[in-house]
């Protein structure tokens, strides 16, 4: 294959801003090759430059003369440059020199033939733009197939606009790829867990969640990972699991896992009214002996560990006396 000639990268935002030398600090460097970034004035677009490999992905893509690499989409395929692919991504190298790989199966990516091309074309011309609409889609084909500079500026995209619908996104993703791709999966969920971890972060997601109507979205995976966070906002994982539990009684043998995450001294600090609603609930719903008979056993440790009021305490310490003794007769019969 003939090497095309290189073009000079020339700045073409549309929003008139200048890319200027990026310092963001990424668990990978974004900046392998000379690489600079810009944002638009409305926030919603973050432009990439960057020198390495400059070609016209108008002329080079299904080019005959310079397409010895299938992308098959579907049944339709794209026609790329092996050279371009393999000095983008370690594991298309890999596949084209010791595998003698000629062609690979994007269709995972749900994505057309279009949005497939939309993907390739900065791996040309060293020109990405990002926003909230594109960032997903640009995260699991960089993921998936290892293209580090656009899985790099995934990440400052990311972590300058990071939020939790964002957060909610990411972990998605990170969850879906993790088989394909570990060290990827480990540095987005670092990411996430440093976002839940501060302040009301986790307050904030969990509230997201609920209110977009997403809780049907959440894999067993993702609630697992949630109740792992050590945050402070401990109350609200263990209401949006309640919620979660209530929507799909299928998952409910998880259960006894998930309880093991939670700190109930801390849920009962954090919010007393909302705790004693949980455990009414769990004591009267629909829930197996085994899962109510761990959630008391728990609940009646943590009330001997905080010590609130004298008379509070000796109430609940009571109450769950009696509600373990009711749960283990209708266990018995049973």
């Amino acid at each position: 294959m003939d090497n095309p000639s290189q073009e000079k990268v020339v700045e073409t935002s549309s929003v008139g801003s200048t890319p200027h030398s990026s310092n963001n600090s990424v668990p990978r460097s974004a900046n392998r090759s000379s690489s600079s970034a810009s944002s638009s004035t409305s926030g919603q677009d973050k432009y990439f430059y960057r020198d390495k490999l400059v070609f016209d992905p108008d002329v080079y893509i299904n080019n005959p003369s310079y397409s010895d690499f299938l992308f098959k989409v579907g049944e339709a395929e794209i026609g790329l440059s092996g050279i371009v692919l393999a000095a983008n991504s370690s594991f298309i190298h890999f596949k084209i020199h010791s595998e003698s790989c000629k062609r690979l199966d994007v269709s995972t990516l749900n994505l057309d033939v279009d949005q497939v091309k939309d993907m390739v074309r900065p791996l040309y011309n060293g020109r990405l733009s990002l926003n909230s609409r594109n960032l997903l889609s640009f995260l699991m084909f960089s993921t998936l197939f290892e293209f580090q500079w656009i899985f790099d500026c995934c990440l400052v995209y990311f972590t300058e606009h990071i939020n939790p619908e964002l957060v909610f996104d990411f972990l998605e993703v990170g969850l879906r790829t993790q088989n394909q791709c570990m060290d990827s999966y480990k540095v987005v969920m670092q990411l996430c867990s440093k976002y839940l971890e501060e302040g009301n972060n986790m307050h904030h997601t969990c509230a997201h969640i609920k209110e977009c109507n997403k809780v049907k979205k959440l894999s067993r995976d993702l609630v697992e990972f949630l109740c792992s966070i050590n945050s402070h906002n401990t109350i609200d994982v263990l209401s949006l699991v309640l919620f979660w539990l209530k929507l799909d009684p299928n998952n409910m043998d998880l259960v006894p896992n998930l309880l093991d995450s939670f700190d109930f001294a801390d849920v009962f600090k954090q919010n007393e009214e909302l705790a004693e609603a949980f455990f009414t609930h769990i004591i009267t719903g629909d829930y197996s002996a085994e899962v109510r008979m761990r959630i008391m056993n728990l609940s009646f440790q943590s009330c001997k560990n905080i010590r609130p009021k004298k008379d509070r305490a000796g109430f609940r310490m009571s109450r769950l006396k009696s509600v373990k003794k009711d749960i283990s007769n209708n266990a018995d019969v049973d």
